[in-house]
């Protein structure tokens, strides 16, 4: 790309910034089925995937994470607890403190956004060639480096 000057870069981010949205809002609308079906916020799930990821999360650690005060993060949770999507532990270290984790049917949950995620990669991802899916990685990665550089990591 000899010649292209910091106008046509930002002009190139711009269109494959347009794309991405496109794309997100296509695989967004894969996701919300599951998401309706089982009546969960985006909010809760981003809760639940952190559930899932970490296995378990304080309240104080919760509240970041949704943006909320303690006792709104109590509330929070007691909802997602109501229909058994997570379950509180105390921890046997410091009885004061309390931990979330996924209960069955946040369990249950993720294993239907797993088929789902599976069913997108296949549907879309798997389309690309072997090279293609290479360098989206390798991109991916150099641009979460230098993101995640300025960011302070959560949890």
């Amino acid at each position: 790309m000899l010649g292209v000057d910091e106008m046509d870069l930002k002009k190139i981010l711009s269109e494959a910034n347009q794309y991405s949205e496109e794309i997100k809002g296509v695989f967004i609308k894969e996701y919300k089925k599951i998401l309706d079906e089982n009546d969960i916020s985006a909010k809760q799930s981003i809760v639940l995937s952190t559930l899932e990821k970490k296995k378990k999360l304080t309240m104080n650690e919760i509240a970041e994470l949704i943006n909320a005060t303690p006792s709104a993060a109590s509330q929070f949770i007691r909802k997602l607890e109501n229909s058994q999507y997570v379950k509180r532990e105390v921890n046997k270290d410091n009885r004061r403190e309390v931990f979330v984790l996924l209960d069955i049917q946040g369990e249950k949950f993720y294993e239907e956004m797993n088929v789902i995620d599976e069913m997108v990669l296949e549907k879309y991802f798997m389309r690309l060639p072997k090279e293609d899916i290479l360098k989206y990685h390798e991109i991916l990665k150099k641009l979460h480096g230098i993101v995640m550089e300025d960011e302070e990591p959560f949890i």
